[in-house]
């Protein structure tokens, strides 16, 4: 005879100790639950011990299940407490037994409707509060909770086998506005897709004809893991309830992703899933090269305001060119680096214009015409770029070099790369142990001019005449909006469409770094735009070995909520306590171990001590305008030296003192800012203690 299992369909249902507990009224069942009672329930944990509690919950009286359910909370309105059943002392059975036959009588209240449709009156003013979830930090933790039941009546919970061919656990899904421009527009579920670094949002196509619309996972979503908790319903039956941790703490993670809509849905919008090549390529660009190169912008068209701003009486011709020659002095340290960078962005993923840099007779090989408009503006030369007279710079037998390319060939020399890598002074400080600066010079940005006439300058301007289109994501603005030095640092994006469009038919020799976060946070709020933040979740049972006939069995949605932020402001906040030291006068404060240590390299040993040279006043006038001005003499800042021997250090620091200054320049720092933000009256409060004594046995 051969044995023939019989498998039942399953189904999730929300927990089984709330099933008694739905109102008889029609219409008056809670909103976090479907009439079906087939919607997992969210439950909400005021402590750190939110296992033990639940636990103690089911064993003792599983109704109680009830008064953990999350319900709309502030920390001025703050839900209330369930009751707390942990036996932290152990009781005789049959002490247990009794009390569990009183609660098993007892009947179940029915539940009320949640207060997420209710209209709260706080300080006087109604309100509709959201069901929002808090941090950990906020001493709050959520599970969701269903029962997997078979789905003929009168069988037990259904049992998951634990080999790989069953698996539950339960998805957040995101829900996004239809269409964002349009107020109240409908929401639809969305996905989250795990990738490389990171994820994105993918929408859930839905066949609105078929009866199980939403009820499907989508290709790579992931699936958070669920774990079972075995309790005793009022009958004494053996039951189980299947429970998750909801990822609260994975709230910024989901807000920076990208949402994507699938690409065969009519009218679809989104990004692509993977992002293009060039598009790393361009933010990689951006931020190793063009980023760096226009804060030199800004610090030019500083200088050269500054210097122009200065009257004659305050600040003479040689005054101002010993200033022009600072701020160039310190704008040619940078740009050696800049241009090693550019350098060696060309040589790994433009070869070809590398090539005819190299050797200008292979222009014939240049791929297309992007390639060769890159070649012409690197190759181009100014007529008065490498004008001495022109600029003030600390040449110490240096020559200009004629042309961008020049630079970048001289830069990318084994030497000139060793000894920027290996420098501990800041140019035009030579160093005395053998290891120079570059013997050339070229300015990517500076003070030009003679006499009494200065102003700003850079490369950067030649691309003004370029037949470039640049797009508005890369300006941020029209030309029209942009300040005086906000349109001299856009030109150096025609250079990000000249060196892209250069690459753009070229395969790449090297994998593309991933996009920086910044840039994956700019697509999210691009592609998530009307999102008001509403999650929702479903309970997953997977039958690995069913093919593709309805592998994965989805339960309802959960109630929508949303994940507070950290610094949310109706978010409860977790008791810190900070015991400063009590005895803060030197006889007390010397008994305390000094047994922090600092690790100082020899540079940050040198910066150190130099920046410990500065005062207060120095700092002000460095940002004061003219006459007040006056730059900051930190010379080259060399390594600590002992007998002629670079040597670092190791700091032992008492962390009570440190703290101790630490608040006390929080408050001054404060309420120095208050001028601007008006933070003050919110930043801090105080209560007196009676005896509370630094010394005792003092009256």
């Amino acid at each position: 005879m051969v044995n023939t299992m019989i498998k039942h369909s399953a189904l999730w249902t929300t927990p089984a100790p709330l099933w008694g507990r739905f109102s008889p009224e029609p219409g008056s069942a809670a909103s976090f639950m479907s009439e079906d009672q087939s919607a997992p329930a969210i439950l909400r944990f005021a402590n750190d011990e939110f296992m033990e509690q639940l636990i103690a919950t089911l064993a003792t009286d599983p109704k109680q299940l009830g008064e953990l359910i999350a319900r709309p909370e502030t920390w001025r309105t703050p839900a209330v407490a369930a009751p707390d059943l942990v036996e932290r002392v152990p009781l005789p059975r049959i002490v247990r037994s009794l009390a569990r036959l009183r609660t098993a009588k007892a009947s179940a209240p029915a539940l009320e409707p949640s207060a997420s449709e209710l209209d709260k009156e706080e300080n006087g003013v109604a309100r509709t509060l959201p069901l929002k979830l808090f941090h950990p930090a906020h001493q709050r933790h959520y599970l969701v909770a269903a029962n997997l039941v078979c789905g003929r009546a009168g069988f037990p919970d259904r049992e998951v086998a634990t080999s790989s061919a069953e698996q539950v656990g339960f998805v957040l899904r995101r829900m996004l506005p239809v269409d964002a421009a349009v107020a109240d527009s409908p929401l639809e579920e969305y996905a989250f897709v795990k990738e490389v670094g990171g994820g994105h949002w993918q929408r859930v196509i839905t066949d609105l004809a078929s009866s199980e619309a939403d009820a499907s996972l989508v290709a790579g979503e992931e699936l958070l893991p669920m774990f079972p908790l075995n309790f005793r319903d009022d009958s004494g039956h053996p039951r189980r309830m299947l429970a998750g941790v909801v990822p609260v703490g994975r709230r910024e993670e989901y807000m920076s992703s990208r949402a994507q809509v699938q690409a065969d849905v009519p009218g679809a919008g989104g990004i692509a899933a993977n992002p293009s090549v060039v598009a790393a390529r361009k933010e990689q660009f951006k931020m190793e090269i063009t980023e760096p190169w226009k804060n030199l912008i800004r610090s030019s068209l500083a200088a050269a305001d500054r210097i122009m701003d200065a009257s004659s009486e305050v600040m003479g011709n040689n005054d101002k060119l010993n200033a022009a020659r600072r701020a160039n002095d310190q704008i040619q340290g940078q740009s050696y680096l800049i241009l090693l960078d550019f350098a060696d962005y060309l040589y790994l993923h433009l070869s070809p214009v590398w090539a005819c840099l190299i050797d200008t007779s292979k222009q014939a090989s240049l791929q297309n015409d992007a390639q060769r408009r890159l070649f012409n503006w690197l190759n181009d030369s100014d007529a008065g770029r490498g004008a001495n007279n022109l600029w003030p710079i600390t040449q110490n037998g240096r020559s200009f070099k004629g042309s961008l390319r020049e630079a970048l060939l001289a830069v990318r020399s084994t030497a000139v790369r060793e000894a920027l890598e290996s420098a501990t002074r800041s140019f035009p400080d030579d160093l005395d142990d053998g290891l120079e600066w570059p013997d050339f010079v070229y300015l990517l940005a500076g003070v030009r001019g003679t006499s009494a006439n200065y102003s700003s300058w850079g490369i950067h301007s030649s691309l003004a005449a370029k037949n470039i289109v640049v797009a508005n994501e890369d300006i941020g603005a029209t030309d029209a909006t942009l300040s005086t030095v906000e349109s001299e640092v856009a030109k150096l994006d025609k250079l990000v469409q000249l060196v892209i469009q250069a690459i753009d038919l070229q395969a790449p020799a090297t994998p593309a770094p991933p996009l920086p976060f910044a840039a994956r946070l700019r697509d999210a709020l691009t592609t998530t735009q009307g999102d008001a933040g509403w999650f929702t979740m479903r309970c997953v049972y997977l039958r690995c070995d069913c093919g593709p006939q309805r592998m994965a069995v989805l339960s309802e949605p959960s109630q929508r909520f949303q994940l507070a932020n950290f610094f949310d402001s109706d978010a409860p906040a977790r008791p810190i306590r900070i015991s400063l030291p009590l005895d803060t006068t030197p006889a007390g404060m010397r008994k305390h171990s000094k047994n922090t240590a600092f690790v100082i390299s020899d540079v940050l040993c040198g910066q150190i001590q130099r920046a410990k040279g500065l005062g207060l006043v120095d700092l002000v006038r460095a940002v004061l305008p003219w006459p007040l001005h006056k730059d900051l003499d930190v010379g080259g800042m060399g390594p600590c030296k002992s007998n002629e021997a670079n040597i670092g250090m190791i700091c032992s620091l008492s962390i009570p003192i440190i703290t101790i200054c630490a608040l006390i320049l929080l408050m001054i720092i404060v309420s120095l800012l208050d001028f601007i933000f008006r933070w003050m009256p919110w930043f801090i409060m105080c209560f007196p203690i009676p005896g509370l004594k630094a010394k005792k046995g003092k009256p």
